[in-house]
């Protein structure tokens, strides 16, 4: 791999003059940043990331904050698929992305202290379930950009999020059943302490408001979104007076159980039962049947986040914004019904 004196001999330029190039400066023409970078890549020089933060006094680095003690988040194969993208764009704008514990203490500070203070990132990526007023003040105080993954809807500050687009997902996950002709609707998993599961349940809500469709509670079950939980949810709900023709499941775990309830009830899918879940498409792909799911982009919430971290960095009166990224529906096996529902 070249250096820098290699690549500044080559572009008849001097080191400076390279390194005012890497670093964007207004003073070189843009006939010699051409000539420089054709140069970098030719020679496939990769500037030295540490020595360019020290001579600049910047890390380069941006951070994503985590609670380990979160077991279920790590658990959760959307989680790395989250870190994939915000990976992708933090390497197109070389730098690096350190992953920080919460919880882990440096120097008798706070790992939060740690880099705030001492200036040791550019900006902290961080899910909204572990931010909170103390931490804006912190991050706005030393003006260190953030992004929360998730709408944070307990803090009235203004804050850069990025979320999906839940309540439109929950919204159109109704609507294709009902388009199949299932009428009793059941919703399985609501968490109202996990936004995602109340936006989803809100979709859900909306969908039949608009249908004209009364709201039944009794087809509603709150529970975690385990295998168990919806076995155990779905059990209960065949068993009532009003059983569903169809389940919405908040979370991709959940379906299993379902599924597993529904077979031991010897009841047919989808021509007596449909069902939906949320987000893993590769896993629903497994099961037999296959699961319609409502496609959930969890690569694009982590690119966003990240691209959305870095307008903020290159210009720091950016205007705080909210962002959506949409869902798709993919029908498979568990609501490709063509004649009418099984009563």
């Amino acid at each position: 791999m070249a250096n820098i004196k290699e690549v500044a001999k080559a572009a008849g330029v001097s080191v400076s003059t390279v390194s005012r190039t890497i670093n964007n400066s207004s003073l070189i023409s843009t006939e010699t940043k051409d000539r420089v970078f054709k140069e970098i890549k030719r020679l496939n020089y990769s500037p030295n990331l540490m020595a360019k933060g020290l001579s600049m006094s910047n890390s380069y680095t941006v951070t994503l904050l985590v609670d380990v003690d979160d077991e279920k988040s790590f658990q959760n194969p959307f989680f790395y698929e989250v870190m994939h993208g915000i990976e992708k764009h933090v390497y197109q704008n070389e730098f690096l992305l350190i992953v920080a514990n919460l919880n882990t203490t440096m120097k008798n500070k706070s790992v939060l202290d740690w880099l705030v203070n001492a200036k040791r990132t550019e900006g902290v990526i961080l899910p909204a379930s572990i931010l909170n007023s103390k931490m804006v003040n912190d991050f706005e105080k030393e003006g260190i950009p953030f992004v929360s993954i998730g709408e944070p809807i307990d803090l009235i500050e203004s804050i850069n999020w990025v979320d999906v687009d839940n309540k439109k997902g929950g919204e159109s996950a109704t609507y294709i059943l009902m388009e199949k002709g299932y009428k009793t609707i059941a919703f399985v998993g609501l968490n109202q302490d996990k936004v995602f599961s109340s936006r989803r349940f809100e979709g859900y809500g909306k969908a039949l408001a608009k249908s004209h469709i009364p709201f039944n509670p009794e087809l509603v079950v709150a529970c975690d979104n385990t295998k168990e939980d919806g076995y155990l949810a779905t059990k209960r709900l065949l068993e009532r007076e009003t059983r569903p023709d169809a389940i919405i499941c908040a979370d991709n775990l959940l379906s299993f159980g379902v599924l597993k309830a529904i077979r031991e009830a010897d009841l047919k899918i989808p021509e007596q039962i449909g069902i939906i879940s949320f987000d893993n498409r590769q896993i629903a792909e497994l099961s037999y049947p296959t699961i319609s799911t409502v496609n959930v982009d969890v690569f694009e919430l982590g690119y966003q986040s990240a691209k959305l971290l870095f307008e903020q960095i290159n210009n720091l009166q950016t205007r705080s914004q909210g962002l959506l990224i949409s869902t798709s529906i993919e029908e498979r096996e568990t609501t490709l019904k063509t004649e009418p529902v099984l009563k």
